[in-house]
């Protein structure tokens, strides 16, 4: 154990000189990872801001879901805080008996088109589609391949 220590301890004091003597790379490597935060950082922002055509009041049609042994549909909610996500729920009442439901601001990053709804990381969804207004003049978008209607 005393030689992993030693054998460790050896190893950065060997990294840390090798630093010391080459600052300009030093420096170079924290400019290159310090550039790399700010450009991801600024890739996420808050859905409604990212596209306005997203706030609104959003629904699936209604599909058999086989975990609840009945009809369901999916809905979303974009209003800043007050957002909503709802998977399984009651065909009628949005957000009444979801398998899943989470609430909260909506981020997205733009550049992978991940969405995340407040704070939880645990889900992940994707935007396969931005909004738009389809053939039958109904506004249209896509999360995880599944299609929203707004109503």
């Amino acid at each position: 154990m005393n030689a992993i220590r030693f054998s460790g301890g050896i190893f950065f004091m060997l990294i840390f000189m090798q630093i010391k003597t080459n600052r300009m790379n030093l420096k170079a490597i924290l400019t290159i990872f310090a550039s790399a935060i700010l450009l991801f950082a600024c890739n996420i922002k808050q859905i409604e801001k990212y596209n306005e055509e997203f706030n609104g009041k959003w629904r699936t049609d209604v599909f058999y879901s086989p975990t609840k042994a009945d009809t369901s549909r999916n809905y979303l909610t974009v209003d800043g805080k007050n957002s909503g996500f709802g998977v399984a729920c009651h065909i009628d009442d949005s957000f009444e008996e979801c398998l899943v439901f989470q609430t909260g601001k909506i981020k997205i990053n733009s550049s992978t088109k991940a969405v995340q709804f407040g704070n939880s990381v645990s889900q992940i969804h994707y935007v396969t589609q931005e909004p738009f207004i389809n053939t039958e003049g109904v506004w249209e978008l896509s999360l995880d391949s599944i299609q929203y209607f707004k109503y």
